[in-house]
């Protein structure tokens, strides 16, 4: 598989979050949170600085599902990219 251009296909990483006070949020209440992680699967052909295995942050506003022989994958462009962790 190639990726074009400045997008990216990950996988999202579903973490398990703690308020400050101690309380874990149930995954709706993750869903409902602006920013994602994911792994990187396959960078595009002119994204720089985002290789394989890379975990980011991403604006899931600006992301899109697909599905590639039944395994579920987001796309997204580089510039949605928060930071690289």
């Amino acid at each position: 598989m190639k990726v074009l251009n400045k997008f990216l296909l990950i996988e999202k990483v579903v973490e398990q979050k703690t308020a400050k006070s101690g309380l874990i949020l149930s995954g709706e209440e993750y869903q409902d949170m602006r920013y994602h992680y994911g792994v990187v699967v396959e960078p595009g052909i002119n994204v720089v600085g985002i290789s394989i295995g890379d975990k980011i942050m991403f604006d899931k506003v600006h992301s899109y599902d697909v599905v590639i022989d039944s395994n579920r994958f987001t796309v997204l462009q580089e510039k949605d990219v928060v930071c690289v962790l």
